[in-house]
C-alpha cells in the first residue's frame, strides 16, 4: 500500500485543479480553436492541395494559444516563428536528401527544428510535428513545394489573430512583454530582485519557457505577501494599534489644530464627536492649503493674528475642513486582513474602533514594527 501510495505521489498529476471558470473558458476557447484550425486547413486544401497533414500540429497550437496562453511557448512569436521555422527547415531538407529513408529523415527534421526554434527563442512544440509530419507527408508532397510556408506562416498567424481576441473578450492575459520591453514598462517590481535576478532564477532552474520573469515576480510577490499574512493573522488591530491618541471635535479652532501639526509629525487628525465616535478627519495638507488661499485673500493681516482675533462667531473650526473617515476596523480584525488594503491605498492612518468608539489608530510604522518584531 505504501509502495502504490509513493508511486502515485511521484507519477500522479503534478498540476493543481482549476477552477469551473477556468475550466469552461480554456475548454471553449481550445474548442473554438481546434475548430477554427479545421476550417482554416479545409478551405487553405482547395488552394493547394494535401494540406490535410497541418490539421494536427495546428490543433496543437490552438491547445497552447487558447488554454496555456501566459506560457512563452504559446506567444504569437513563438506560434508563428515556430511552425514556419519548421516547415522552412523540413522543405529545405526533404529537397537537399530526398533519398534517405523516412526514419531518418524524420529524425533528423524533428532534431533540427527544435535547434533552429531554440536558437530563435522561439520553441513552439507543435513545430516538431510540423516537421514531422511533412516528412510523413513527403510522397504526396513531391517534388518539394516552397509555397506550403505560405499557409504554414498564415494558417499559424490566424490561430494567433483569434486567440488575442478571444482572450481580450474574456479578460484574460495572454501577450506578454519580451524581456527589452518588460525592463523598459516595468522599472521596479514588489520585490527586492531585478528582472536580470528572476531571469538567472528561471534558467537556473530550467523553467524560462515555462514562465516569464514577470510571472515570476508576481508570484513570488504573492507568495511573499500570503506568507506574511499568515504570520500576522494571529495577530489583532488591537495589538498593534497606537492607543495614545491626539483627537479634535468638529469645533476645535483651527489655531489649536494647527498648534498639534506643529508640535507632532503626523499627517491627519481624527475629528470624533462627545461620545468619542469617529466622524471624520482633518489632514494637515488641507489646512496649509486653507491657510495660504486666506493669506492671499487678506494680505493685509498675518495668518496667526487674523485666527487670534476672530470673535467666537467668526473663529474657524474643524468642521470647514473635515472629511469623511478613511478607513477603519474593530480592534479584533486579524492584521493579515489590512495587509492588501495597505499595499494598495496611501492612507494616513487605519481608525480601530470597539463598535463606534474610537480606541486607537494604525499607521504604517505600527505594521513595520509588528512585522520587524514577528521575524525576530
Amino acid at each position: 500500500m505504501l509502495f502504490i501510495q509513493t508511486l502515485w505521489q511521484r507519477l500522479g498529476p503534478v498540476a493543481s485543479r482549476p477552477s469551473w471558470k477556468e475550466l469552461a473558458r480554456s475548454s471553449i476557447g481550445v474548442g473554438l480553436g481546434v475548430a477554427l484550425a479545421c476550417l482554416l486547413v479545409v478551405l487553405a486544401d482547395y488552394v493547394h492541395p494535401h494540406l490535410l497533414f497541418l490539421f494536427a500540429p495546428l490543433g496543437a497550437s490552438a491547445v497552447l494559444v487558447f488554454a496555456v496562453p501566459s506560457s512563452p511557448l504559446a506567444q504569437p512569436w513563438n506560434c508563428i516563428i515556430g511552425n514556419s521555422v519548421s516547415a522552412f527547415y523540413t522543405l529545405l531538407l526533404l529537397w537537399a536528401l530526398p533519398f534517405l529513408p523516412h526514419t531518418v529523415l524524420a529524425t533528423l527534421a524533428v532534431a533540427g527544428a527544435v535547434a533552429l526554434m531554440l536558437l530563435l527563442r522561439a520553441l513552439h512544440p507543435p513545430g516538431g510535428a510540423v516537421a514531422l509530419m511533412m516528412v510523413l507527408a513527403a510522397e504526396r508532397l513531391l517534388p518539394v513545394d516552397w509555397l506550403l510556408l505560405l499557409p504554414v506562416t498564415m494558417l499559424s498567424a490566424t490561430v494567433v489573430a483569434v486567440g488575442v481576441l478571444y482572450h481580450r473578450a474574456c479578460g484574460r492575459s495572454y501577450l506578454q512583454h519580451s524581456p527589452a520591453a518588460t525592463k523598459t514598462q516595468r522599472p521596479s517590481t514588489r520585490l527586492a530582485l531585478s528582472e536580470d535576478d528572476l531571469q538567472q532564477l528561471l534558467q537556473r532552474f530550467e523553467q524560462s519557457y515555462n514562465l516569464t520573469p514577470e510571472d515570476l515576480g508576481d508570484l513570488l510577490a504573492a507568495a511573499e505577501e500570503d506568507a506574511i499574512k499568515r504570520r500576522m493573522s494571529s495577530v489583532n488591530c488591537g495589538t498593534v494599534m497606537s492607543s495614545t491618541l491626539l483627537t479634535i471635535g468638529v469645533e476645535t479652532p483651527l489655531e489649536e489644530v494647527a498648534e498639534l501639526f506643529h508640535r507632532h509629525l503626523i499627517k491627519s487628525l481624527p475629528v470624533v464627536d462627545d461620545r468619542g465616535e469617529l466622524i471624520g478627519r482633518v489632514l494637515r495638507a488641507d489646512l496649509f492649503d486653507w491657510l495660504w488661499e486666506d493669506h492671499h485673500a487678506r494680505q493685509q493681516q498675518t495668518l496667526w493674528k487674523r485666527l487670534r482675533n476672530k470673535s467666537p462667531k467668526e473663529q474657524s473650526t474643524a468642521k470647514e475642513l473635515m472629511r469623511m473617515p478613511e478607513m477603519s476596523v474593530q480592534e479584533d480584525t486579524p492584521m493579515g486582513d489590512l495587509l492588501q488594503e495597505l499595499a494598495s491605498h496611501d492612507v494616513q492612518f487605519i481608525a480601530v474602533l470597539r463598535e463606534k468608539v474610537l480606541v486607537g489608530v494604525i499607521t504604517r510604522s505600527d505594521v513595520i514594527r509588528t512585522l520587524l518584531a514577528l521575524n525576530q
